[in-house]
């Protein structure tokens, strides 16, 4: 696979179609609260944005991409449900909204602000149009359609939406004139179906503002238009039955509380996993006897993401040893529905959990104690050493090669990536988190790789307990419809000759240390005359292989753009070859 390809594998959880509205408050590492718009104008109430002047500065500052402070969407369909845990962003007419946050941050006098909202497709859709709207505050990722404020706003803009192309570009120039907290409302006013975008949980895929610089003398800034608001929907009279509501009038600024599960955790805690007889697992959850299985299960068709890990393991057939959620702050974790997944009765899994903790701020932000986000990492700390004291696996910021920015003083670093990992290990650490088993979880393709700056990324043998990458196993390439060893092992020799294929690397550069494949899948094709049931058949011999690799997580889903159809049950052959090496040889469950 070619430059083109292994820049676009940085895809990351992509939307479930049939799903998008029905997913649960489970998911890990999602948001919290949103206000909805209905018809096809959800505008609502600007949010006041502080003035900063500075003095007028010699050159233009450059240019900046912010992601979302929060970020979610709200739907009529689902009144009581909570998506701001979702990696997706849905608008639908007169049914879905999409509520974002973004931190202006200050300029000179006599600077303008050209800003673009750079909306990331996870799915296809049909030709409409998406409108833009200054909007409220008093909202968090907890937010449901019921509980959103459903204050009248100003128009910004409104855009034709193909539904195809990857991305969708919005000039909200007018709504950007100032510093400080920015709401915006995103509604559908023209469609015949959803629009999916990808939220700050989606990874590459996440949404986000880019902001540029001009004077006053390169020309005027865009003034907001006249239109009059359309109003929203009248709020129920009643709230539904079992679900919190929260006042309309919280602050605007983004909370850097954390917020804890609503329900209590269930089962009593086991601290270390144990296995089968004449295996053991040692204190950083490395297995002595084959390797551990796991699985991200992504809801399919109508389930929930809770519902969706068993209906996984039904599919194939047992239990998993790796249940895999992905967390952002201020949001503390594992939830109580994870909770219950790593305790069940006869079927305990160890978490994998991914997490964000930066709320918007850069890694270098984040590495020099920002204040907000250091109070998150210490709440998270405490709500570990009270809730959940079992051995997990803690990935920081999965797949950061796509993110970074080489550009000295940008904040995002090869090097400022390695500071922000160390100083939130590190501060778990002091804060006395001890059954945190960290994972370094690179997208470890040839061309990253390849980058003059890939070293600079590895926090420290101090502070990684195992080293991941996700291979996946995809296109009409070689080096990528390959079998699982070449996958997790994979070259490029014609473009980049000079790499030895990600698990040479690790096992050279940090010997001893065991890998893990944080995600991986196959699709469902049929290249080179061998399909995914060939490809699956060929995980025993690779394992056998790479001694080093000791726990591999797969990656469920029905439609993973650019990879494709994952999942284990997109043939009969797949599913029963899936069945078969999952149930006997070195990936058979040997978990206690």
């Amino acid at each position: 696979m070619r430059d083109e390809i292994s820049r676009r594998y940085a895809r990351h959880r992509a939307a479930v179609p049939s799903d998008v509205l029905n997913e649960p408050v489970a998911k890990a590492g999602r948001r919290t609260l949103i206000p909805i718009v209905a018809a096809i104008a959800i505008l609502l109430g600007t949010t006041g944005l502080g003035v900063a002047a500075l003095n007028k500065p010699t050159k233009l500052p450059d240019p900046v991409e912010l992601s979302a402070n929060a970020d979610a969407y709200v739907s009529s369909k689902s009144s009581t449900q909570r998506h701001g845990w979702s990696s997706r962003l849905v608008a639908r007419k007169s049914e879905a909204s999409i509520l974002l946050r973004y931190t202006v941050p200050p300029v000179a006098a006599g600077i303008n602000r050209k800003a673009t909202l750079v909306l990331h497709r996870l799915t296809p859709g049909t030709p409409g149009t998406i409108m833009a709207a200054t909007g409220p505050g008093g909202w968090a990722e907890s937010v449901s359609y019921a509980t959103a404020p459903k204050a009248a706003g100003t128009p910004i803009a409104t855009v034709a939406d193909d539904g195809k192309s990857a991305e969708l570009r919005i000039d909200v120039s007018a709504a950007v004139t100032e510093a400080g907290v920015l709401n915006l409302v995103l509604a559908q006013p023209e469609g015949s179906n959803y629009a999916v975008f990808g939220s700050r949980e989606s990874g590459r895929s996440e949404s986000k503002l880019e902001i540029s610089y001009l004077r006053d003398s390169d020309g005027p800034t865009p003034s907001m238009p006249t239109v009059a608001p359309t109003k929203l929907p009248t709020k129920p009279t009643t709230t539904p039955t079992g679900v919190p509501t929260k006042p309309t009038t919280a602050p605007t600024q983004p909370t850097t509380a954390p917020t804890k599960p609503t329900t209590a955790p269930t089962s009593t805690p086991t601290s270390t996993p144990t296995a089968g007889p004449g295996c053991s697992v040692s204190a950083l959850l490395v297995p002595s006897c084959g390797a551990w299985f796991g699985a991200a299960a992504n809801p399919l068709g109508s389930e929930s993401w809770d519902a969706a890990l068993p209906a996984f393991e039904s599919t194939i057939g047992r239990t998993v040893d790796i249940a895999h959620y992905y967390n952002s702050s201020p949001k503390v974790f594992p939830s109580a529905d994870m909770i219950k997944r790593a305790r069940e009765p006869g079927k305990k899994r160890i978490l994998l959990l991914n997490w964000k903790p930066e709320m918007g701020r850069t890694w270098a932000q984040v590495a020099a104690g920002d204040p907000a986000v250091d109070a998150a990492i210490d709440a998270e700390a405490k709500y570990l050493k009270t809730t959940f004291p079992e051995k997990f696996f803690l990935g920081i910021h999965h797949e950061p090669e796509d993110e970074v920015r080489p550009a000295a003083g940008s904040g995002m670093t090869a090097k400022d990536y390695r500071a922000m990992y160390r100083h939130v290990a590190l501060r778990l650490k002091a804060n006395g988190v001890t059954n945190a088993v960290f994972v370094m979880n690179y997208m470890g393709t040839p061309h990253w790789g390849s980058q003059s700056w890939f070293a600079d990324l590895y926090p420290g043998d101090d502070v990684v307990d195992w080293i991941a990458e996700d291979p996946y196993i995809f296109g009409n390439s070689k080096d990528w419809w390959t079998d699982f060893a070449n996958a997790v092992n994979r070259k490029d020799t014609y473009t980049y000759p000079n790499w030895p294929g990600f698990y040479t690397w690790a096992t050279t550069k940090h010997p001893g240390k065991p890998i893990m494949l944080g995600e991986w899948g196959v699709n469902e094709q049929l290249t080179f005359g061998k399909t995914k049931a060939d490809i699956l058949n060929t995980v025993d011999e690779g394992l056998a292989k790479l001694p080093a690799l000791k726990a591999l997580v797969y990656w469920n889903e029905t439609k993973f753009d650019p990879v494709g159809l994952t999942r284990l049950d997109s043939s009969s052959a797949a599913r029963s070859t899936a069945q078969q090496v999952l149930d006997n040889g070195p990936l058979a469950r040997r978990l206690n």
